[in-house]
């Protein structure tokens, strides 16, 4: 069998969520020999989201009249970078259009460096109107470009990270201004990661997958099963060709829901609510028993098959999105995980 590796997306957003379950989390999964651990990304967080969109805790603990909590992702990731030291830290993923991107180039390089060349750079596009989200209206920036926004964003940034001196003139982002020319700027540090972190995109439209064909070395969607698995990696790989990235890496992940437990029957009761308001979270997604068919939900050995089955179809790296009701919970999740899920996908349990 394959091997691959697994990360758990942290306390972040929620009721939950606070500076010591984070830190608590984070820890527990270094202890635990997780590969990596996750953040999101949103600026606007409303209570409609912290209702719906379930990426960390559980629909049980958000009563209606719990304040929101999201914390900001590249600050959680510097936070990450200072308190752990093996695993890689992972966003999933950072929204480039609503970054200034000469700002968040600078600040990417800095948590690599920081981090000692352990982050991985997940980036989108950010949500459609259906996802909920307020942040393109709140921030001015029009929904209908974002597309090309963010591949000129990116663009500037990689100039930036790559380059000793950097001079960049695209149609959304520009350096030096035009009155300050022919002058480059320097920017230092550069990524510890050279060129650059690795850059890992989401999502399957059309435009979006011409993003991960121009930009991509990994690929983090999610609510895909695994016999979609193969297909969709080889369009992809399609797409990069025609855009000269034949022979680019290209790390095949899945952003997955998890409930596990020593029964199936309470990893099913205890996920339940959650899983039925993930499609009014986000109304592109697929109805509920979808959701559950590309989750892993039940007993380890249940949960192992699944597992095995997204492997045996090209999945390299799984983001696990635990669903808990305390910290607690979690925490007994994860070392139910590492323990009899992960030794079966690592060099010396794989045959």
């Amino acid at each position: 069998m394959a091997t691959a590796a697994f990360g758990v997306r942290l306390p972040v957003a929620g009721p939950l969520a606070n500076a010591s379950a984070i830190r608590r989390a984070a820890l527990a999964a270094e202890d635990f020999g997780f590969d990596s651990v996750w953040v999101h990304d949103f600026i606007v967080w409303t209570r409609h989201q912290d209702r719906t969109h379930i990426s960390s805790g559980s629909r049980e603990v958000v009563d209606e009249d719990t304040v929101p909590v999201f914390h900001e992702s590249l600050t959680n990731l510097a936070f990450l970078a200072g308190i752990t030291e093996r695993v890689r830290l992972g966003v999933a993923v950072l929204c480039v259009p609503y970054r200034q991107p000469v700002i968040a180039a600078r600040q990417i390089a800095n948590i690599d460096v920081l981090s000692g060349g352990r982050l991985i750079l997940g980036v989108g596009q950010g949500g459609g109107k259906t996802g909920n989200n307020k942040d393109f209206e709140v921030l001015g920036i029009e929904r209908v470009d974002k597309y090309a926004r963010t591949a000129d964003h990116l663009r500037a940034m990689l100039n930036i990270w790559i380059e000793e001196k950097s001079r960049y003139q695209g149609p959304y982002a520009a350096f030096p201004r035009t009155d300050y020319a022919p002058h480059q700027i320097e920017f230092f540090p550069k990524p510890h990661q050279s060129p650059h972190p690795p850059i890992w995109m989401g999502g399957w439209s059309d435009r979006g997958l011409n993003l991960v064909a121009e930009f991509a070395t990994g690929w983090l969607p999610s609510w895909i099963t695994p016999e979609d698995y193969p297909a969709r990696v080889e369009g992809i790989r399609e797409r990069m060709a025609g855009k000269g990235r034949a022979d680019a890496p290209l790390t095949v992940g899945n952003e997955i829901m998890a409930s596990i437990d020593e029964t199936a029957d309470v990893a099913v009761e205890k996920s339940r609510r959650t899983f039925a308001v993930l499609s009014e979270g986000f109304q592109t997604n697929p109805p509920e028993e979808e959701i559950r068919a590309s989750s892993l939900c039940g007993d380890p050995d249940h949960v192992g098959e699944t597992v095995a089955r997204y492997v045996d179809g090209g999945v390299e790296h799984f983001e696990l999105k635990f669903i808990y009701q305390s910290i607690d919970h979690l925490i007994e999740q994860m070392e139910l995980f590492a323990t009899r899920v992960i030794p079966s996908f690592t060099a010396a349990g794989s045959t």
